[in-house]
């Protein structure tokens, strides 16, 4: 699998460089679209919803939608760069500057262009980068609220859960467990969410080497 997309990418090389740079170009600006758009209209609905998980559920699409898009771009940077043109589009979806969703996509751009340049293009990297962002997702409020009230909101979280156990009459033992139960959601989401993308990203790859030779025929 990893060979068709080598295969994929060294004809793509074969292309003048200012071909190159102008296809990148438009395979960044679309799936960074798609991706800012699914942030927008799907990102609405779930929290109009109040449905659980659901920042879970809208990385786990970011990372198909991105992640297809780094299988066809041949160079470090691009999935940063696809997550500046989610962010700015979601930051201007309302009208308005809004500081917190364009940081946190950022955010998620620099954590998977980080894994995946350290691991390569291959279904490993996929599943542990998706998994990687899907765990992200339960810490980020903590240290999105950590920045903007300081350590002292953390204090508020442990006495929170302190007096939740005691007025439930629960150990909190059983906390940690269900903590660690919402972990393996996030976890099972991801790796779900790796394995579409690379299985996806490799369909679409065949697809067009199959059209390709179709056509030089």
């Amino acid at each position: 699998m990893h060979q068709n997309h080598k295969h994929l990418l060294d004809s793509q090389k074969s292309t003048s460089t200012k071909e190159s740079f102008s296809r990148d170009t438009v395979l960044i600006g679309i799936f960074g679209a798609l991706w800012g758009l699914m942030e927008i209209t799907l990102g609405l609905t779930i929290k109009g919803l109040r449905i659980p998980m659901g920042g879970a559920f809208l990385t786990a699409i970011s990372c198909v939608i991105f992640l297809t898009g780094r299988y066809f771009l041949d160079h470090r940077g691009s999935i940063f760069l696809m997550g500046a043109v989610a962010a700015t589009i979601k930051i201007f979806s309302v009208g308005t500057v809004i500081a917190g969703p364009f940081m946190a996509i950022l955010i998620e751009a620099s954590i998977a262009e980080i894994l995946i340049s350290m691991l390569g293009i291959n279904r490993f990297s996929y599943i542990s980068t998706s998994i990687t962002l899907s765990l992200y997702t339960i810490v980020h409020p903590f240290i999105a609220q950590g920045l903007i009230f300081g350590d002292d909101i953390y204090n508020i979280y442990l006495e929170t859960f302190r007096k939740i156990s005691i007025l439930l009459n629960i150990n909190i033992t059983y906390l940690v467990w269900i903590v660690i139960f919402y972990a393996i959601l996030h976890i099972i989401l991801g790796l779900m969410a790796g394995w579409l993308a690379y299985s996806l990203s490799i369909k679409v790859g065949e697809e067009i080497s199959e059209n390709s030779i179709s056509i030089g025929k």
